[in-house]
Formats: structure tokens, sequence, C-alpha cells
């Protein structure tokens, strides 16, 4: 039974995790990472 709550508690904590990471910094839009000056979105 321990194992069981210890690898919800795992799943949770590494979904918000992800969550933190993906919503922070790495999703951009196509405009925000491919704006350069010779670029025309």
């Amino acid at each position: 039974m321990k194992s069981i709550l210890f690898g919800a508690v795992a799943a949770v904590v590494i979904a918000l995790g992800a969550y933190a990471v993906l919503d922070g910094s790495i999703q951009r839009t196509a405009e925000q990472r491919f704006a350069t000056e010779g670029v025309r979105l």
C-alpha cells in the first residue's frame, strides 16, 4: 500500500515539475522563437 501511495505522490510531483518547466521558458510562439531581423511572419 505504501508503494502505491508513494508512486501516486511521485507522479503528482513529476507532473507539477513538468508543468512548471513547460509553462515557463520552453514553450514560446513561433513569432517569439523565430523573431530575427530577416524573418517576416
